[in-house]
């Protein structure tokens, strides 16, 4: 399982440290009718410590991301990182890998149109 563990950091990593936030604004402005989808579609892969989620999503909200993107990626990559689910797999079928991120997709979401709405 250590090899599964150790790429899995390092391919998060490499993804955290190296994607644009420009880039990311771009496709996942207020503007775009998809932005939550491929926000929590984004956050997915990202692997965003718990210190590292506030500046993160303020710079992103002043690039012109929407709040509810910006709560769908928090909860996107929050709720299951690349490194998860890599471990995950290694410890179960790949039916329930594949549900556990779906209901994480979901509920990113659901949460990030709810968001838009109240705010």
């Amino acid at each position: 399982m250590l090899p599964y563990l150790i790429g899995g950091i390092a391919i998060g990593s490499s993804i955290y440290g190296f994607m644009p936030t420009e880039l990311v604004a771009k496709y996942a402005n207020s503007d775009n009718p998809f932005a939550i989808p491929v926000a929590a579609v984004i956050g997915i892969p990202l692997y965003i410590r718990a210190e590292a989620v506030i500046p993160l999503s303020a710079a992103l909200a002043a690039k012109g991301m929407g709040l509810g993107a910006v709560m769908a990626l928090i909860i996107g990559s929050a709720g299951a990182s690349l490194t998860e689910v890599i471990l995950l797999k290694a410890i179960f079928k790949n039916q329930l890998v594949i549900a556990f991120v779906g209901v994480i997709i979901t509920m990113a979401i659901l949460a990030g149109f709810t968001y838009q709405w109240l705010f």
